[in-house]
């Protein structure tokens, strides 16, 4: 594997085409009934792995581009002072700026062990197992608490968040096998990968579109697992309980978040601005379908494809570097000098073996240096 500015490049314009994609799929009715939030995840899936290995694979096919690379390169290299270039400027800047993300995602995970120690004090603990039959591999602990703004997974932990509302049975059964379906997908550290490429592309506005749209991606995944097997009046009344929480959380005035400051890249939560678009998506019964095997696999295999090439820049060596020797003495054979020391004759155009520096043929035909 090889990282070259040339890889890099080739990554963030083929992430920037995929995350396109993303959005031209997510917000176009007829393609997301089409290909469904499914294809969806593993497209963002896809685009994160893309942007983590921004390298050359020994099977990458070199492409010379000078149109872009040559003018690319020239600016990268151009000296601003004495062995101070541009590329030395940028990979400063963008050293420094990762390091200022890796303290805020230090400070973050602080509050987060804020939150959970007033809550520990606070709330009433409880188990899945409290409010619906569980295998006991998911029997996760829910916490509830008036301080608590919504329903969520907060950070890394295992724990089911649930604000102190007014719900009856079977909504409260809705909402906890909700959160559970995140837990179980591992939604939470899904969030932590978005962190760590945000900390790495800080400076890539693209990301900040993806990982703004792919909390809607998974809530999406999630409304079609826990309504899965429901009929319509059932998952008219889950889209009914959705509302009626969010109601009910948005006349809450005091919360432990207020004041904190607590990212949205650290929880996961039923957020007003996906509940349109969710409701609107669970009501149309084609969700439940799956997207097609061949264009999940296509979706798959793109990042394997854009690593088939890289693009590179290219200038004509200056004629110096060419050793010549007259046509006439070529008539019978010739030997050529390759840049690693090894030597190749050739006969009559064909060649026909390679050489050790020590073979006495190297004083009987001309040598030609490549």
């Amino acid at each position: 594997m090889i990282l070259s500015v040339s890889s890099v490049f080739i990554t963030l314009v083929i992430t920037f085409l995929m995350i396109i994609l993303f959005y031209l799929i997510l917000f176009n009715k007829k393609l997301v009934y089409i290909l469904r939030s499914d294809l969806l995840i593993i497209l963002s899936f896809m685009i994160i792995l893309r942007l983590l290995l921004p390298v050359e694979w020994p099977f990458t096919l070199t492409i010379p581009f000078p149109w872009i690379m040559n003018s690319l390169q020239a600016f990268l290299n151009y000296e601003i002072f004495s062995h101070f270039s541009v590329i030395s400027l940028l990979l400063i800047i963008w050293l420094f700026g990762s390091a200022i993300q890796i303290c805020k995602f230090i400070i973050q995970l602080k509050k987060i062990k804020t939150i959970f120690d007033l809550l520990e004090k606070t709330a009433i603990k409880n188990k899945v197992s409290d409010f619906i039959d569980i295998d006991p591999r998911f029997n996760y602990p829910v916490w509830i608490a008036n301080g608590i703004s919504f329903p969520m997974i907060l950070g890394f932990k295992k724990i089911i968040l649930i604000p102190e509302i007014r719900l009856e049975k079977k909504e409260f059964t809705h909402i906890i096998q909700h959160e559970l379906e995140h837990l179980k997908h591992k939604d939470n550290i899904i969030k932590l990968f978005l962190n760590i490429v945000l900390i790495i592309y800080w400076w890539f506005p693209p990301i900040y579109w993806l990982c703004s749209k792919i909390q809607l991606v998974l809530e999406m995944r999630v409304d079609k697992k826990v309504t899965y097997y429901f009929s319509e009046q059932e998952v008219a009344d889950y889209a009914e309980t959705l509302l009626k929480v969010q109601k009910a959380i948005s006349s809450k005035t005091e919360t432990s978040f207020d004041g904190i400051g607590i990212s949205s890249m650290f929880y996961i939560n039923d957020g007003t601005s996906t509940l349109y678009y969710r409701i609107t998506y669970l009501l149309n019964q084609t969700y439940k379908k799956s997207s097609n095997i061949l264009l999940i696999l296509i979706i798959i295999s793109l990042p394997l494809i854009s690593n088939c090439i890289v693009l590179e820049p290219y200038l004509e060596p200056p004629i110096e570097t060419y050793s010549t020797t007259p046509a006439s003495d070529l008539e019978n054979g010739f030997i050529v000098k390759h840049p690693d020391g090894s030597y190749s004759i050739y006969i009559n155009g064909t060649k026909i073996t390679t050489m050790n520096p020590d073979n006495k043929l190297l004083s009987k035909y001309p040598i030609i240096t490549e």
